[in-house]
């Protein structure tokens, strides 16, 4: 009963989030606004809460104080779902209602296609369950508000996608320092400069697990984010944190965001046209 790439929980698990989303449209589609927004925000704080809440059951309880680590923003997912809950609190349509459309979608339908964290553990165990639902809350609210016409993705704000993405990186990035200074991570800063080591969202560099990946994001980065001139890696070559992601997050995220958000663009637009042919 462990979880594999490929197996029957794997797929029972994708077929759970599916099932998840349907529901959830079926049940909100003829809802007023106030009761759609009251049942998307309370699945976005009961994510928030069990973030922290995952302490007292294990394998969290056991690692204690280290555990307390992976309660904090440490990866694009964490910072999503420790955010999520209040961007959903502003009513008016902005720009951090677009980006929480995309990342939540992309880090959700990742964390489904490839569920690093549930790999190899027990199908039914706490965390796996935890991380599935983390996970599918992440992606299932976002597009339900999309669907249900609540903030809807812009086509024109994708100029922000790649900035908010980097600040994204640049809060896991001081998150890491951080928790190396009060001691929940036993190690040095200077490990951080080492893509292998915590770098689950690739703010330190290419991990060497995703050398394949290399052949994408290189040529993109500027040799002077890859070269130690201030000797801060006794010389030798390293991704300098987030800044290294500067250009790949334009060249792929932009074009990513169009697609994900044209289908909103498009119907937004074949209803303008069908309005304009009423009005004549």
């Amino acid at each position: 009963m462990i979880v594999k790439l490929g197996n029957g929980f794997y797929f029972l698990y994708i077929g759970i989030a599916a099932v998840f989303f349907l529901l959830l449209l079926l049940i909100l589609w003829k809802r007023g606004e106030r009761t759609k927004r009251a049942v998307l925000l309370a699945i976005l704080f009961f994510n928030f809460a069990l973030h922290y809440l995952k302490q007292a059951f294990p394998p969290y309880i056991n690692d204690q104080p280290q555990s307390l680590s992976r309660s904090t923003v440490q990866n694009l997912c964490a910072v999503s779902t420790v955010f999520f809950p209040f961007i959903f609190l502003i009513k008016k349509q902005n720009i951090l209602h677009d980006f929480m459309y995309f990342i939540g979608m992309c880090g959700g339908f990742a964390a489904l296609a490839f569920p690093t964290e549930a790999l190899g553990m027990p199908a039914f165990a706490f965390d796996t369950i935890r991380f599935y639902l983390c996970h599918i809350s992440l992606f299932a609210v976002p597009l339900a508000s999309a669907v249900l016409g609540l903030y809807r993705p812009r086509l024109s704000r994708f100029w922000a996608i790649p900035l908010l993405f980097l600040l994204w990186e640049t809060v896991i990035c001081l998150n890491e320092f951080y928790m190396i200074g009060v001691g929940l991570v036993k190690a040095k800063p200077a490990d951080l400069l080492n893509a292998g080591f915590r770098n689950s969202s690739f703010a330190f560099g290419v991990r060497p697990d995703f050398a394949w990946a290399k052949k994408l994001f290189d040529p993109l980065v500027p040799s002077f984010f890859r070269t130690d001139a201030f000797h801060i890696n006794g010389g030798k070559p390293f991704y300098f944190p987030v800044l290294w992601l500067i250009v790949p997050a334009f060249v792929y995220l932009i074009p990513v965001y169009v697609v994900l958000s044209s289908p909103f663009w498009i119907l937004s637009l074949v209803r303008r046209q069908k309005q304009k042919r009423a009005a004549r």
